[in-house]
């Protein structure tokens, strides 16, 4: 057990903060569990900085600027999700559509796009995208894979998907990307 007066102070810190911070980080996420994560991965990023962060005159104000953007990043992660997802709430409507039929007779032409937007990905890019999107790996799991961060994984992720975006919506499908991931990984 860690006894140093850094660590005893720390361990006050947080009992002191931790549900006043969870409150605050709930009134950008609104969720719970979510404000949760956040307060507990600042808290622990507070402690691997602790050494550097020593001389801070208003702690409390640096967690609560930290927890503010730590939210505002999941914001921007959920925002960017349920970007993707709109993608499949539109095949759910095409599907009882009479020209669905059109789609699925086009689907080699929509999978050579999406395999070409693929390989012209940057190699590590590439890389990241197959293990997340087609083989359905986790960022953490990725990153373990791959011998790299779970955040750099992320960022990967993002780079990877603007990328693709932008590659497809030259030919007027941004949103069909992520219809035709799904159809590939069944195959």
């Amino acid at each position: 057990m860690i006894t140093s007066p850094s660590y005893q102070a720390y361990n006050e810190l947080f009992h002191s903060l931790y549900s006043e911070l969870c409150n605050y980080a709930s009134s950008f996420l609104n969720d719970d569990a979510a404000a949760e994560d956040v307060v507990q991965e600042t808290f622990i990023r507070l402690w691997q900085k602790h050494r550097e962060l020593i001389g801070i005159p208003n702690i409390k104000a640096y967690l609560y600027r930290a927890v503010r953007n730590n939210s505002i990043s999941v914001l921007r992660k959920r925002t960017a999700e349920e970007a993707g997802n709109k993608g499949f709430e539109w095949v759910a409507d095409i599907s009882e559509d009479p020209d669905a039929r059109e789609i699925s007779e086009a689907k080699p032409f929509y999978e050579q796009l999406i395999y070409e937007a693929i390989a012209n990905l940057p190699p590590q890019c590439r890389e990241v995208f197959t293990c997340c999107r087609l083989q359905g790996m986790t960022h953490q799991q990725t990153a373990e894979k791959l011998g790299l961060s779970a955040k750099t994984v992320e960022n990967y992720m993002g780079r990877a998907l603007k990328i693709l975006r932008k590659y497809l919506g030259q030919y007027g499908l941004p949103i069909l990307l992520f219809f035709l991931l799904k159809i590939i990984n069944k195959y």
